[in-house]
């Protein structure tokens, strides 16, 4: 393993101690080859700018203290940003009962609330289905709930609607 793939883990398990027992979650650690550290946060709730910044500190403390970066290194502590895909568990359960955007690597859109998930699968109950290809006659828009396995999702955001 080498040296950027042994912060990570590093800074993945001390991030994971610090949030036991909060209502915060690790999104991703991402460690470049420029010295730049970005570390992707949420909460149950939403994380607040003061939890990013208390999260920073502990963080710099930490690998300061314990010789794991030099002088020269960035620290970015953030959300994971409104656009971005969900990408843990966390995320999955608490955009539960809210409206995503689901995109399939065949190339629909899909529209939908998140009604359940778990280690292979979505379901939704469909909004809107935006298909790749020109629409057919034998087109379906069923009602109830539908299962999208991961393997044939490329992402789900957050949806939203900018209609007043």
């Amino acid at each position: 393993m080498d040296k950027l793939a042994q912060l990570k883990d590093v800074i993945t398990q001390e991030i994971t101690r610090h949030f036991e027992g909060t209502d915060l979650f690790l999104v991703e650690v991402n460690v470049l080859p420029n010295g730049k550290i970005e570390i992707f946060a949420d909460g149950t709730v939403n994380i607040t700018i003061d939890q990013c910044a208390a999260i920073s500190r502990h963080i710099e403390h930490y690998l300061e203290s314990n010789g794991y970066v030099g002088e020269k290194y960035t620290l970015e502590v953030s959300s994971p940003g409104m656009d971005q895909p969900l990408k843990t568990a966390r995320q999955y359960q608490k955009h539960t009962g809210k409206d995503v955007d689901v995109v399939l690597k065949n190339g629909n859109k899909i529209t939908g609330t998140l009604l359940a998930f778990d280690e292979e699968k979505i379901t939704l109950q469909v909004i809107e289905e935006k298909k790749k290809k020109k629409k057919t006659d034998t087109e379906e828009t069923a009602d109830a709930p539908q299962d999208f396995p991961f393997e044939a999702i490329k992402s789900v955001k957050k949806h939203f609607n900018f209609k007043l």
